[in-house]
């Protein structure tokens, strides 16, 4: 959730991401529990979209394609994503190290 604090939207008021991946033909009714426990609502804008997964691995024609967006609002999945198609590509664990600062003079 952010705020006015984030400069998205005026004082007083949220922006909101309820989601999750549809398992029924009602999809709109699966998030309603999310959605009463934010009170008054605004506006509300729904989309559903479809995901995608790739067939194959890519090691064989050198044609790399990550899964689609999921429900995740903070890209866990995206991340693990881009840790498996490394693997892919190199063939050993993406390693993400935090630069040392050198010192100011």
């Amino acid at each position: 959730m952010v705020s006015s604090t984030h400069n998205v939207c005026a004082k007083e008021n949220y922006v909101a991401i309820v989601s999750t991946i549809v398992e029924t033909d009602r999809p709109e009714q699966e998030i309603v529990p999310g959605l009463n426990l934010l009170g008054p609502i605004h506006d509300k804008f729904v989309s559903v979209t479809q995901l995608y997964e790739p067939t194959s691995s890519g090691q064989e024609d050198n044609i790399f394609i990550t899964r689609s967006y999921d429900a995740t609002s903070h890209f866990e999945t995206v991340v693990k994503d881009v840790h498996d198609v490394w693997q892919r590509v190199v063939g050993t664990d993406l390693v993400i190290k935090k630069r040392e600062l050198e010192a100011a003079a």
